[in-house]
């Protein structure tokens, strides 16, 4: 742990921000520890007299400096006044196990002469200072130190120009996309409508109905024109509806009737992007070798490791997955389409998240797109802990059962049931209590009967003993005579015994030539002994039958004279009567030590009722032990039914506190680069392995938001494939910018970046594809792959329109005013889209897409413009009957990377005479479509334009695929193809051209 004291030398000014009080209000009621009131905050802080615990966040491109303040229960955002006279209190919260796991690794202790309140600006006195410089100077020299301990070696020249210009990447990039967010049109709209039907308080989400096609895409962050608060974030996109998640509570009046959604710039992600820089600038990161890798491309070796996988490898990807483990900074696999990434990404996770032996530990998956990390997440074992965060109108249906919300519900309604089950438990049990009093008192009572019954049996004795006082005392004299003739015989018998055993020594000897004479004389002394001794013992033994006759006269003569006596006839059934109360009583106490012990046993099922004892003694000591253990276990009892009903009152009034509780257990987290960061259920959450898929999409700003989260690295992409941003985008954005190092950092991928600089060794190439037919497979090879890429996957074609998976629908042949595009504002007068859009091809498509859907196949549609997938859809839902089935099934390039379909219909749109083909030169959209493909590629366009395209490198690439389609594919003419689906199902009379 790392701690640094600052004792600053003037009081520190906090000026409370302008939803503080609401804050508190609606946080106090969900969470416990916040203080009563806005002033109590001072008094806490002036409480601690070692200093409060902190951490900064220095000012970064249009953000603040803020400091966190954490208190005994709850933490504060302050963020610096304008002026730097003090700070404003911007938000308050409950301290979490995130919190307590952040200030153990470091913090700062702030200790200033006393902590202030002025409740507005203008009410800071005079000459305030926020002494800011002290906190952030103490804050670098804490991250140094740290560095020092780690042995971290100091930013290098190099490295600190490489954050300058990641800084001022996320600086342009911010500016650029927040233009076109401002500059876009509003939606308006027509409704609103209250989420849950409830207009009576204000509400979180609410759903609108607009005017028009256009619609924000889920995930876009707008705002209701003219209500500054009613900023949110889009959950859910579907017909003419948009549901909107708002930031916070807004009233039902606060909505206009009919009004506009407007998009707003996201902070967030560029917030993210800057916090991981200052992370990398202060060398507080978990991957120290992380910033050496990305600029020096300086790596630590990669040791053996003979690790076995979870299921079979190939043996590039069996490469991939042991360096993966043994890595201790990064690691790059380039995954061409269908080698297995994903394969790969879970056997990494799902090895590294169970071998704990290994270094294993908790797993981050992460990537730019929720669908990247969705596709991962639900090919792990069910029996991982995985959890996955992220909006639920973001995630795919085959993982919400893995939302941290999801799980969050399904854990507290658990809790609950179990918690109400327990607390009606040890309701019930509460009737042990009164029971236990009851036994206690009837113990009482069998002490007094069991009193009551020793005197009546000391009252029968003297009875006894007076009724037969001469009887007896003649039969204790017999009884006297019988004990000492039996201690007599007892010592005669033990006398012959050892005078038999000296007279056969005495005989032996007596045999002797020298000294016999000796003992001849004791031998006879000792037989005369014997005999006496034997004389004596007959004796004994013929007189005891008759001492024994006369014992049992005298007890005859005892009895007669007891059983004469009135007084032992009354003695004895006192007595009698006594045993009996006491019998029942002992009975009774059993009964209500049966009767606690059964209470019991609804929350203590081991106990047993007492053993039934038949002797009065043990059964009192039975039943006063039985009566101790209850009255230990009470207490208990009462003490645990207090505490189910606190936790059940706790989980109905914050279920959120279980979110750590989910988070800590979790063996892999799956959330997308931005919400691995941005998501306060993961911070502090430590994470031994990052695995980033789609690398060859992400950004250098964007990667190094989860890459500064984790020890190690794995990047997995394909560099061929989309990149963060495309050419053209690069272009129009360098005319803004004019800085080429920032334009080399936008064109580069974080993966593109890492694979040019890092040694072989930590570079993985996957070879081997088992998704497309190899007709397919081979050409993608040639373009894109150096003709590494390898097919193993037997094929059987049994598409009955096309001779091959790789078909080409040619509509050269049309005249001009049929095949020809229709661009830009005819596509946005019809369809409200820029770009382009081909009746011709679109018609062609729609009805490829219902033969296709006819015959059960799996199928998408892709198009390079928005207008040309409008202009699909309207062809295509009469075909289908089903519009929503069109929509989903027809989209661009960009939304289908990653994804797979057995059939995949591209229709390259563009058709005109001067062979413009605009941003179908960006070449690798042309790879992710055509590689979607499982069974059979069909594309559709004009020949003669692709082949005379304006752009060199795309005009190569048509010439390749021409001439391959003519040796390898099935290239066709249009008119063939529409008399071929119409012998399969004639076109409806409105879609024939």
């Amino acid at each position: 742990m790392s701690v640094a004291t600052v004792a600053l030398p003037a009081p520190l000014i906090l000026v409370p921000g302008f939803s503080l009080d609401e804050q508190l209000r609606r946080k106090a009621g969900t969470s416990a520890g916040l203080p009563a009131a806005v002033p109590q905050i001072v008094d806490d802080l002036n409480r601690m007299a070692g200093g409060a615990p902190a951490h900064l966040s220095p000012a970064n491109g249009k953000f603040k400096s803020s400091v966190l303040i954490h208190t005994r229960t709850y933490r504060l955002r302050l963020e610096m006044t304008h002026r730097g006279t003090g700070y404003l209190v911007k938000s308050i919260d409950p301290l979490r196990l995130a919190d307590h796991a952040r200030l153990a690794r470091s913090c700062l202790l702030v200790r200033p002469p006393g902590w202030r309140m002025a409740f507005e600006l203008k009410a800071v006195p005079e000459g305030s200072d926020a002494q800011w410089q002290h906190l952030e100077h103490a804050w670098q020299n804490l991250g140094q130190e740290r560095a020092r301990r780690r042995g971290v070696a100091a930013v290098s020249d190099a490295q600190a120009e490489f954050l300058d210009t990641v800084d001022r990447l996320i600086d342009a990039t911010e500016e650029i996309t927040g233009r076109e967010q401002r500059d876009a049109a509003p939606f308006p709209y027509q409704r609103r409508t209250a989420t849950g039907g409830r207009r009576s308080t204000p509400r979180s989400s609410y759903e609108f109905r607009l005017l028009g096609e256009e619609l924000p895409a889920p995930g876009a962050f707008v705002r209701v024109q003219g209500v500054d608060e009613a900023r949110g974030r889009v959950a859910r996109s579907e017909g003419q509806s948009v549901t909107v998640r708002f930031d916070q509570p807004v009233s039902w009046e606060r909505l206009p009737d009919r009004g506009a959604l407007e998009l707003t710039p996201n902070s967030v992600v560029h917030h993210q992007q800057r916090q991981a820089v200052a992370a990398l600038r202060a060398q507080d990161t978990k991957n120290p070798g992380l910033l050496p890798a990305l600029v020096e491309h300086r790596v630590r070796a990669i040791a053996d490791t003979r690790a076995r996988p979870h299921q079979e490898l190939d043996p590039e990807q069996l490469t991939a997955f042991r360096k993966a483990l043994a890595t201790e900074d990064i690691l790059v696999v380039l995954g061409p389409p269908g080698t297995g990434k994903t394969r790969i990404i879970t056997e990494i996770a799902h090895t590294s998240a169970v071998t704990t032996a290994a270094g294993g530990g908790r797993v981050l998956i992460t990537s730019h797109t929720n669908r990247a990390v969705d596709n991962a997440l639900a090919r792990l074992p069910r029996e991982l802990v995985v959890v996955r965060v992220g909006d639920e109108g973001n995630v795919h249906a085959d993982v919400k059962p893995l939302l941290l919300e999801e799980q969050r519900e399904n854990l507290s309604q658990e809790i609950r049931h179990a918690m109400t089950v327990r607390a009606d438990a040890y309701r019930e049990a509460r009737a042990a209590a009164p029971w236990t009093t009851e036994l206690g008192t009837r113990l009482e009572q069998v002490d007094t009967l069991a009193q009551r019954e020793g005197a009546a049996a000391t009252l029968l004795r003297s009875a006894v003993r007076a009724a037969g006082a001469a009887a007896l005392e003649a039969l204790d004299a017999l009884r006297r005579e019988e004990d000492r003739q039996a201690a007599e015989w007892q010592r005669l018998t033990e006398r012959a015994t050892w005078l038999q055993s000296k007279l056969q020594g005495e005989q032996r000897r007596s045999g002797s030539r020298l000294l016999g004479w000796l003992y001849r004389p004791r031998v006879r002394r000792r037989e005369a002994e014997i005999g006496t001794v034997h004389a004596r013992v007959q004796q004994l033994a013929r007189a005891r039958p008759e001492l024994r006759q006369r014992i049992e006269a005298a007890r005859t003569a005892v009895d007669e004279a007891v059983d004469a006596s009135p007084a032992v006839l009354s003695a004895r059934a006192a007595r009698e009567a006594e045993e009996r109360r006491l019998s029942e009583g002992i009975q009774s106490a059993y009964e209500a030590a049966d009767m606690a012990v059964l209470a019991l046993s609804a929350v203590f099922p081991w106990l047993a009722v007492p053993t039934r004892r038949s002797d009065p003694a043990d059964a009192t000591a039975t039943l006063r032990s039985a009566h101790g253990r209850l009255e230990q276990w009470l207490p208990l009892a009462a003490q645990r039914g207090e505490l189910s009903e606190q936790w059940h009152a706790a989980i109905d009034r914050d279920p959120g506190q279980l979110v750590p509780e989910l988070i800590r257990y979790a063996q892999v987290i799956g959330a997308t680069c931005i919400g691995a960061a941005s998501r306060a259920e993961l911070s502090g959450v430590d994470f031994d392995l990052g695995i980033v898929d789609e690398a060859g999409q992400i950004g250098v700003a964007d990667a190094l938001v989860p890459l500064t989260r984790v020890r190690r690295g794995i990047l997995v992409g394909d560099d061929r494939q989309l990149p963060p941003f495309l050419d053209s985008e690069v272009a129009e954005w360098g005319r803004e910018t004019g800085a080429a190092e920032l334009l080399d950092m936008m064109a580069q991928s974080a993966l593109e970046r890492l694979r040019s600089g890092l040694p072989a060794s930590h570079v993985v190439q996957l070879t081997r594809q088992r998704r497309m037919p190899a007709e397919i497979a081979d050409f993608i090879s040639a373009a894109f792959y150096r003709g590494e890429l390898i097919t193993e996957k037997e094929h059987r074609h049994t598409d009955p329109l096309f001779d091959s998976p790789m078909a080409f629908v040619d509509t050269a042949a049309l005249p001009a005013r049929e095949r020809q595009e229709a661009p830009g504002r005819r596509a946005e007068e019809r369809h409200g889209h820029k770009g382009s859009f081909n009746t011709c091809e679109a018609r062609l498509l729609a009805r490829l897409a219902a033969f296709h859907h006819r015959r059960g196949s799996e199928w998408v549609v892709i198009v390079p413009y928005r207008a040309q997938r409008a202009e699909v859809i309207r062809h295509l839902t009469p075909l289908i009957g089903d519009s929503q089935l069109a929509a989903a099934s027809v989209g661009s390039v960009d939304s289908y990377q990653g994804g797979e379909r057995e059939v995949v219909l591209y229709g390259f749109t563009r058709s005109n005479p001067r062979g413009r083909v605009g941003f179908l030169a960006e070449l690798r959209r042309v790879n992710v479509a055509f590689t979607r493909a499982k069974s059979q590629l069909v594309m559709t366009g004009d020949l003669s334009t692709l082949l005379a395209a304006d752009d060199p490198g795309f005009r190569a690439l048509a010439d390749d695929l021409h001439r391959y389609l003519r040796d390898h594919g099935d290239l066709r003419d249009y008119r063939d193809v529409m008399d071929a689906l119409d012998a399969a199902a004639p076109a409806p009379e409105g879609d024939r051209p």
